[in-house]
């Protein structure tokens, strides 16, 4: 568990049994109210992107998330393969997981793949 002070851009937390990265973190002190937390995540499954406020007293759950360095083979259609550099062992991704990258992926690449559970 992290407090909210803590949080910052990048940070990936669970919320309501989802992943969310956090691309914003505001602090908001309200007159003699308490501190207020406004953040905006990012579903890391659909993609979709939401504004919540907490109060500044609330705790969040870090997902814990496994990185792995893998290399990009090729398409199949819809999947796109991946091998780990230490096992050698393959991983279909569908084009849908990966969204926007695609763009950028190139046949040999090496990146960073992160994984949860």
């Amino acid at each position: 568990m992290i407090d909210s002070g803590e949080l910052r851009k990048g940070i990936t937390i669970e919320l309501e049994e989802k992943l969310y990265q956090v691309l914003d973190y505001q602090h908001i002190k309200i007159g003699r109210g308490s501190a207020m937390v406004r953040l905006r995540l990012r579903d890391i499954r659909g993609g979709h992107t939401i504004e919540r406020t907490f109060q500044a007293s609330e705790r969040f759950t870090r997902a814990r998330l496994d990185y792995r360095t893998m290399q990009y083979l090729y398409n199949d259609g819809d999947l796109h393969y991946f091998m780990d550099q230490e096992t050698f062992e393959q991983m279909p991704i569908a084009a849908s997981q990966l969204g926007d990258t695609l763009n950028y992926l190139k046949e040999g690449m090496p990146l960073e793949v992160s994984s949860y559970k």
